[in-house]
């Protein structure tokens, strides 16, 4: 079967595993609509139980999106759920995961931690869990890839319409340009938001809590330097990144990753008012789009999420030690 025959949104003729799909479909719809009327008032219970309903539901979308790609896409291709299905099949489940943090530490009596630097950590190891494990399911379990390709791209595992990666220093090398790159992709971005934050009138939202002592640093550094880039690394670079790369091109997966990169970065921001969350949402897209634009491309170049784990730790405990010394 061509990608040219491949089944519209509703219908199920020529579908792989129509059953599937239909159960992925109505679970997520259903649990969309319990979703904005558990946030409209109807309680927490219901919001847990509609991430639950669009989690259960993506994970169902994710498989037999991968099934009907195995027959539709050339091996050299990527194989996999849809990167987006993957990107919307993660969000549920890592929204889950802090969830269940939040409410250990309210039954521990120690609901306050959740905003110190010590309660972001254990959110964020929480909510990074949670992604690498549904990759684990829906990706590398469904046969798209192997584990090793999604760390380190080499040559003979990707497709023909790259650029063949530069190799050059292995490792090291990765580690090198992840580092050497660091300060000038930051200094770009300050310059970027700064931009944007005079011309909107906007700031941006802060990320991490502010550290009061030696325990606060070392925390806000292990969640700014190590869980969230592997994390986020393994999903949008690792996974997203490369399955765009491979349907499609490299420019187009460098700036499709970074959209969505830039743009799970707006999931959690809050404000006093609808308004007022949305102009910091447009704020923390604006200043993350040069980083996730940097990261997709040295990530074509490399082929490594070593290289971008490098770069995208080193840039966030820049910001940190920019942080703590002021």
């Amino acid at each position: 079967m061509s990608t040219e025959s491949r089944p519209g949104l509703l219908q199920l003729a020529g579908r792989e595993a129509p059953a599937l799909y239909v159960i992925g479909l109505l679970a997520t719809v259903v649990g969309a609509s319990a979703l904005v009327a558990g946030i409209a008032g109807a309680g927490v219970a219901l919001v847990i139980l509609a991430l639950l309903l669009i989690g259960v539901g993506g994970i169902a979308l994710s498989g037999a999106s991968a099934l009907q790609r195995r027959v539709d896409t050339p091996a050299a291709g990527w194989r996999g759920p849809g990167p987006l299905a993957i990107f919307w099949t993660t969000i549920p489940w890592a929204l889950l995961a802090q969830l269940l943090v939040a409410a250990l530490l309210t039954a521990l009596g120690a609901a306050t931690a959740l905003s110190t630097p010590l309660g972001t950590l254990a959110l964020a190891a929480a909510s990074n869990l949670a992604t690498v494990l549904i990759i684990g399911l829906v990706v590398v379990g469904s046969g798209a890839v192997r584990w090793r390709d999604l760390i380190l791209a080499t040559p003979a595992a990707s497709p023909k319409t790259l650029p063949p990666p530069d190799r050059r220093g292995g490792l090291v090398g990765d580690l090198f340009w992840g580092v050497a790159l660091a300060l000038p992709i930051l200094s770009a971005a300050g310059l970027f938001a700064t931009l944007v934050m005079n011309g909107t009138g906007l700031s941006a939202p802060v990320v991490l809590p502010p550290t009061m002592n030696a325990v606060d640093l070392a925390a806000n550094v292990l969640t700014a330097g190590l869980i969230a880039p592997i994390g986020e690394e393994l999903l949008y670079r690792g996974v997203i990144a490369q399955a765009w790369a491979r349907q499609s091109s490299a420019r187009r997966a460098i700036l499709f990753s970074a959209v969505v990169f830039a743009f799970a970065h707006t999931l959690t921001v809050g404000g006093t008012s609808v308004g007022d969350a949305a102009s910091v949402a447009v704020v923390a897209f604006a200043v993350r789009l040069p980083l996730g634009i940097a990261l997709g491309w040295l990530w074509i170049r490399r082929r490594s999420l070593v290289a971008t784990i490098a770069l995208h730790a080193s840039y966030n405990l820049a910001i940190v030690a920019v942080v703590a010394l002021s």
